[in-house]
């Protein structure tokens, strides 16, 4: 199968990115933000050596080594150890999209809300040309018996082949289910590599409400 991922400078695309997200919110040297599924800091910690940032995830240890990074492990189910909006940003870049059940997504969302005075959360778009976890064509609009078929037999994007024919689920949604989880935000189409192959939604809510651009 073809990897499209070969074709992309991923750090160039991840600091791409990571700058519409500061404009965006106007970020400043000064807000404290807080990181839900941190993971290895690609996304946003690597170009960001000023703010002070709390990563939040599960890991056992911390996989970020930063003197402005300090880690806390938990769910973003429950962010009870944070205090009502005691981040000046919440960050959540491609975590979403693989939260089940929707439960789950549901209370996530509301802490993220909660917890932040702003907040910006980024999943891929309900229509990206190219699905960017399995990178083939419009991969979320298959059936699952196709999707089970290929993955049985082929081995695709991030993924080995599976003898039983399992791939992992994700979120797909369009607009307007992603806007009533997060009523009061502004919702932009991104595309993350130029041409729209892969595109984004960034869902963002600014200090003062909604920034239009």
């Amino acid at each position: 199968m073809i990897n499209f991922r070969k074709y992309i400078n991923p750090v160039w695309a991840r600091k791409r990115r990571y700058e519409r997200i500061c404009h965006l919110v106007k970020l400043k040297s000064s807000d404290t933000i807080l990181d839900v599924g941190c993971g290895e800091g690609l996304s946003f910690e690597v170009f960001n050596k000023k703010n002070k940032i709390t990563g939040l995830d599960t890991f056992a240890r911390q996989k970020i080594f930063q003197s402005n990074f300090n880690y806390h492990r938990g769910d973003a189910e429950d962010m009870s150890f944070f205090n009502n909006r005691q981040f000046d940003l919440v960050i959540c870049i491609g975590v979403l999209e693989h939260i089940f059940p929707i439960t789950k997504l549901e209370k996530i969302a509301r802490e993220i809300q909660r917890v932040g005075k702003s907040y910006v959360v980024v999943i891929p778009h309900f229509y990206t040309p190219i699905e960017p976890h399995y990178q083939l064509p419009f991969w979320q609009l298959y059936p699952d018996s196709v999707k089970s078929f290929l993955i049985k037999h082929f081995s695709i994007g991030w993924f080995g082949k599976n003898s039983q024919g399992k791939f992992e689920k994700l979120n797909y949604f369009k607009k307007e289910k992603w806007r009533s989880l997060f009523p009061s935000s502004s919702i932009v189409f991104y595309n993350y590599i130029p041409g729209g192959i892969i595109k984004n939604y960034i869902i963002y809510k600014g200090y003062g409400g909604i920034y239009r651009f």
